[in-house]
């Protein structure tokens, strides 16, 4: 590979090839260290500007990276003297071109492109939309390559390609019948993975999904010449916030930035699937930490992409162990609280949020009215989707409707598919 090698955080065994485990059997994410220790990105418009902290050695034409806007508008409304949104969605008059709609774009492409680079040439994903749409975008950017996408049936309205993207034998895109669990999805993707020996995407274990996703601190630090006092997002499995800290230690590299404090992580998530808030809740108050399925007792989630029941919580490396290095806390966000942060964000600034991003401006809102963020710290807003409402408008969305539909005892028959 050339430019990086993996390092399990437990026992400090290296690979010289990606992993997505150590082979010790430690309970430990692999960390990317690259041989480029300074800070120096490229003078390119997307995600490989950042090229030499990316684990693959290829690009591909592509308009997808993390833009930063001040976020004026909203900082005024809410009294913040130093706001800066890094917007992850699609605002052309802005330059914002993840034609998706979300961040997931900037782990996709880079995942591909590594497998690609060892002679893989399929790959299966779990996902309740988003992570699905950006797979299937970013296999649209490459040649001789094959993303079967496993999605629970009712998401699968999630699954589109923008207007101007032509479907492509490339994504086969696999129902979960009459589920709506997004867990269900990422166990049956794991057998399908291991019965016909197809890679899996790793999750929180794919180094190059979190190394793209930590492109947003990278970008915001470029522009900035500085750490943000504090980093806001809504997390799910919670990997976008690893990300953003291991991008932070990598900046910490460069003597340029050595003596600067990380910021300080405030991750929310949306009321009542809260097993990361729970979690954190058990371990900030001294009590053992017990997991937390995250039943929603029936009721619909505003961002119901977020709910994911086994983020990488107490594994080496994991949401606890980047909590303890960064404080901050986690903050549970009300359907009702989301809902107003969505319409207060494009009132203020005149783009749809994507329902993950409104999470993570109501719990900002939170911040500022229980003390914890003060309102002259510069503030990070990581606003993880957009712009959909302008997909639809400029774009258009082509649907992709699935090519089966599996339930546990008949993926027997995903063999049709190869």
């Amino acid at each position: 590979m050339g430019k990086f090698d993996l390092v399990c955080l437990e026992c400090g065994r290296e690979y010289s090839e990606i992993h997505l485990s150590c082979e010790s059997g430690c309970n430990s994410l692999l960390r990317t260290r690259y041989h480029e220790k300074a800070f120096r990105p490229a003078p390119k418009k997307n995600i490989f500007k950042f090229g030499a902290w990316l684990p693959c050695q290829g690009e591909a034409e592509t308009a997808i990276g993390p833009v930063v806007l001040p976020g004026e508008a909203l900082a005024r409304h809410l009294g913040i003297e130093r706001l800066v949104c890094v917007f992850n969605g699609y605002w052309p008059e802005h330059g914002a071109g993840n034609t998706t709609g979300t961040f997931k774009d900037f782990e996709a492409l880079p995942t591909i492109l590594s497998l690609l680079e060892r002679g893989k040439r399929r790959i299966v994903v779990a996902s309740a939309g988003n992570t699905a749409r950006a797979f299937a975008h970013a296999a649209q950017l490459v040649d001789d390559f094959t993303v079967y996408l496993v999605v629970p049936e009712s998401m699968l309205g999630r699954v589109w390609l923008p207007g101007d993207v032509p479907r492509a034998g490339s994504v086969r895109v696999v129902g979960v019948a009459g589920s709506d669990d997004y867990s269900v999805a990422i166990r049956m993707a794991d057998e399908i993975s291991r019965r016909f020996a197809i890679d899996p995407e790793g999750g929180a274990r794919n180094v190059a999904r979190r190394d793209g996703m930590g492109t947003v601190m990278l970008e915001a630090v470029r522009v900035l010449g500085r750490f943000p006092d504090v980093y806001v997002q809504a997390v799910g499995s919670g990997t976008g916030a690893i990300a953003a800290y291991e991008a932070a230690l990598r900046l910490l590299g460069d003597e340029s930035f050595q003596g600067q404090h990380l910021p300080r992580l405030y991750l929310s998530q949306n009321a009542p699937f809260l097993p990361i808030y729970r979690a954190w809740k058990d371990e900030v108050s001294g009590t053992p930490v017990v997991w937390h399925g995250g039943e929603s007792d029936g009721e619909e989630l505003f961002a119901s992409v977020l709910a994911n029941r086994k983020p990488p919580y107490s594994i080496r490396g994991g949401v606890a162990d980047t909590l303890a290095a960064c404080g901050g806390a986690v903050l549970s966000v009300s359907n009702q609280e989301a809902a107003e942060a969505a319409s207060l964000f494009s009132r203020c600034e005149g783009i749809d949020l994507d329902p993950p991003a409104a999470v993570a401006v109501a719990s900002l809102i939170q911040a500022l009215a229980r003390g914890d963020v003060r309102r002259e710290e510069l503030v990070l807003l990581n606003l993880t989707g957009g712009g959909l409402e302008r997909i639809r408008r400029d774009l258009g969305c082509r649907p992709l409707p699935p090519d089966l539909l599996l339930d546990e005892s008949s993926l027997g028959s995903f063999a049709s598919l190869l």
